[in-house]
Formats: C-alpha cells, structure tokens, sequence
C-alpha cells in the first residue's frame, strides 16, 4: 500500500504544546508558518515581534460603527438609531474575527489578557462611547510592551474613568472607586496591606480627568479639578504640588507598576493563564523575577514562562473556555471570515460564545473573568460545546460571509486507505498531529467499522458519503479531550 502524505504530525509534542497555550488553535496557515522556523522558540520570538496583520485589522471594516466617535454614538444611542448594546455587540464580534484571522496569535491571545485584567464591560452606559478606543488605544498597542507603559494607557483613558467613575472624582469630592481597583485589581492586591488613607490618596492623584458621561461624552483633563497637595501611599510620598497633576500620576503609576506585590500579582496571573490552575511556585518566581529585572517589561515575562520546566510539563493542564473553544473550532476546520451582518459566520461564533458560557467582554464585575479553567467545565457547557463542534466539523454546511474548504480539498491523495489513517489524515490537518488512539477508536466506533477497515476508492459519485464519514471523523476530533485542552 502507498504512503498516504499527510498522516505524520507536523508539530513536534513541544511546539503543540506552545501553539495550544498562546494561539487560538491550529489552522493551516499557522501550520505553514511555523515550517518556516527551525524551532518553536523561534516562531515564538518572531510573534512577539508583532509583525503586521492585514488581514485581521481589516476587520475592522466590517463593523464601520465601531469607528463613530464618542459624540456620534452617543447621539446614536440617544436616538435609538444604534443603541449601546448594538456597539458592544459589534466590538463582541470584532474581537472574535480578530482571533479568528489573525497571524499575530501571541499578540490577540495577550490583548484578550490584558482586556480581561484591566476589564471593562462592553455596553456599560457610562464607558460604551469610548470602548473601542480603549481597546486600539490603550491595550492593544501596549500587550507586548511594558506593564507600566499599560497600566497608564489604561488607567488615564475615558472609558476607565467613565466605569470605574473618576470622572467624579474632584478636589473637593474625592471618589474613591478607581483609586481603590488600581490598589486591589491593578497592581499591588490586597496582600500589600494598604489603607483606607492610602485609597483616598490614590484616588486623589487621579483628579482632574473629566468625561462628560451622558451628555456627549467630551474627553479630557482639567487641573482645576486636580487635588494638589502631599499625598502618601504605602509609605511612600508623593509631592503632588503641580496643578496639573498628570506627570506626578505617571510617576505613581509608574511605582505601582514597579512594586513586587504587582511583579507578584501579574507574574502569578500569567502563570494562571498559560501553565495551570495552581501554578508552581518556582514558575511564578522565574516570571516575577523577569518582570522586575527588566523594568515591567512583558515579553520578558513571557520568555521566562515559556523557557521554564513547569511550563514545559504543564501539558493538558488547562482547559479551552467557551470563547476559546468556539474560535479553535473554526480555525480547525480551515473556516476563513469575510465579513459581518445578519446571518453571516461571526454573528454565529458570537452566538456560540453565549450558548456555551461565556458572551465576550461581559463579565459584570472589574475584575474579569476567572483565568481558572474549572470555571467553565459545567456538563450543560460540555454538552453545549459538543453540539457546537458538531455544527461547525460538517464540511457541507452552508456558511454566510465565510468560506471552507471543498470536501474533494478535506480528502487524501493516495488510496486505498485504511479508517485509521483518514483519521489522522484529518487530525494532521486540524491540529497538526495525528490523532490519540482512544481518538481513532471513537471515530471507528461513529463510522460502524473497524479502524482496521480499508477503503478502496475516494467515492467521487459518493461526495455525500464522504461529507457524512468526514463530518463524523472532524467531530469527534474537535470532541476529543485534547481538542478542548490548551
């Protein structure tokens, strides 16, 4: 019998392991790139690089109302001509295509970190104008720099002052709702022991930003309303003695990012994401090390974390949330995005997120969804996500603005074919490896023949026969358990 092409993986255990943990999953495309490295690190390093991405910010395009200014959705929203819900749900959907077409994985996986730990609810009335800034603004451009150069962007921008309140927050009326989160979320947590003072001084520092929150949604910052004055946080003074307050916030920000209590809570959260639920000690340490030694810097982060043990023997440690899943799903299935509307392929995957668990961007509280992966192992979410893998593993179903590979394109060159090896022939295309045994058996068992059993021909006037036995084999790859772990 011939050598089928297509049956060996393509990606060593290793470089599975590292597309699994910082990629929205495996297509074809990612397959291609990473035969252009001679190793994984290497790959890794030229993400980090962030080269450009066409393709992905053309996405942009298919959601022009994302591009309205503050005033304009305002108004809008007034005249219930596109209402705040309708702007969320676009940049809910945005995001998703985002993730879906992406060449920079590593940069969409980090923006989805840093947005969930410095997290703003889309379609909250008091930030939804300014949402989509906040995200090209402040956490995009800064998710592979440095976290003090992020905390800033983030912490100074109008959608951060209009939801957590600051635009409140004046000289003579201190409000403390920002002050305290950039404490307890943002940076030093409560292990560092602060006060009631110190929330008080924290918040003052942060005075004199202003939004008009509704009632156009202006932007901008008005020293009048800066406190001035000697402030002191965790024993540390600040002399806060310029009207406009904006360059001894900085200096603040800047220390906040720079304390080991934040090196801690950012270097534990990361090890959180990316190793395991409970993270060994020695990982957090190496992370938070780098974190320090290179003055915030995240991709320094990010080297340590990756080149440690407890990383490397972290396999099938963590599970896919409902977000993940659903967009590993279609880059499995080679599905390409060409645009949004009713019915079209990205209002599915939105619709899919929520079915299964987990709307983007909607966490009600600040501080983002759990990183911990037990949250989302529900049987309804199990039960829900097999169903969505079912859908989406059909090579025949009918997709609006997207597009899929021709079942004939899904088939192997050489027959005859053994059932075992049609099955790694489509996990090699989907996940760049060959498919587990107990994955081979599962699909025998769907299909009603032994593994054993050898075909004899590629069925062209069977074509839907061929469609039934490949949407059998691709849903029980994306079912199995190494499909719905990172």
């Amino acid at each position: 019998m011939a050598k089928v092409p297509g049956i060996e993986s393509l990606l060593t255990p290793a470089t599975a392991h590292l597309v699994r943990r910082f990629t929205y999953g495996y297509n074809s495309q990612l397959g291609a790139e990473l035969l252009r490295y001679p190793n994984a690190e290497a790959w890794f390093e030229a993400q980090l690089a962030r080269p450009s991405d066409p393709d992905a910010d053309a996405a942009l395009t298919w959601f022009p109302r994302l591009s309205d200014s503050a005033s304009t959705a305002w108004a809008n929203h007034r005249a219930d001509t596109y209402g705040s819900w309708q702007y969320g749900q676009d940049f809910a959907m945005y995001s998703i295509a985002r993730r879906v077409l992406a060449k920079n994985q590593v940069h969409e996986m980090m923006v989805d970190f840093w947005s969930n730990l410095l997290h703003i609810p889309i379609s909250e009335d008091a930030s939804f104008p300014w949402r989509m800034d906040y995200d090209a603004k402040a956490i995009r451009p800064h998710a592979l720099g440095t976290y003090r150069e992020l905390l800033n962007a983030a912490i100074t921008h109008p959608a951060m002052s209009g939801y957590l309140t600051n635009y409140r927050n004046t000289a003579s009326k201190i409000n403390e709702n920002l002050g305290r989160e950039l404490l307890e979320l943002y940076t030093v947590g409560r292990p560092a022991r602060y006060s009631e003072d110190d929330v008080k001084n924290s918040a003052r520092l942060l005075t004199g930003f202003t939004v008009a929150v509704f009632d156009g949604y202006a932007a901008g910052y008005d020293p009048n309303r800066h406190y001035v004055g000697p402030v002191t946080v965790l024993g540390v003074g600040f002399a806060n003695s310029a009207k406009d307050g904006r360059a001894e916030l900085k200096n603040y920000l800047d220390w906040l990012a720079r304390r080991p209590e934040t090196a801690e809570r950012i270097a534990h959260r990361l090890c959180v994401r990316f190793v395991s639920d409970e993270p060994p000690r020695s990982v957090v340490d190496a992370v938070k090390q780098a974190y320090l030694a290179n003055d915030t810097d995240i991709k320094a982060s990010l080297r340590a974390l990756i080149g440690h043990e407890a990383f490397r023997s972290s396999v099938m440690k963590k599970a896919r949330t409902p977000v993940e899943d659903v967009i590993a799903a279609d880059r499995a299935c080679d599905i390409v995005l060409t645009g949004a509307g009713k019915d079209s392929r990205v209002s599915s995957l939105a619709w899919f997120c929520h079915w299964t668990g987990q709307t983007p961007f909607s966490w009600p509280r600040p501080d983002g969804f759990p990183e911990k992966s037990d949250t989302y192992l529900s049987p309804a979410r199990m039960l829900r996500s097999w169903t969505m893998h079912t859908w989406t593993a059909s090579p025949s179903n009918a997709l609006e603005k997207a597009t899929r590979p021709p079942v004939r394109q899904l088939l192997p060159p050489v027959w005859p074919l053994p059932l075992a090896d049609l099955v790694h022939h489509q996990s090699v295309m989907m996940t760049g490896r060959r498919a587990p045994a107990d994955t081979v058996e599962a699909a025998a068992t769907m299909i009603g023949k032994p593994s054993t059993h050898t075909f004899t021909q590629t069925w062209e006037r069977e074509i839907d026969y061929m469609n039934w036995m490949l949407s059998l084999i691709r849903g029980v790859i994306l079912n199995s358990p190494e499909a719905m772990l990172r």
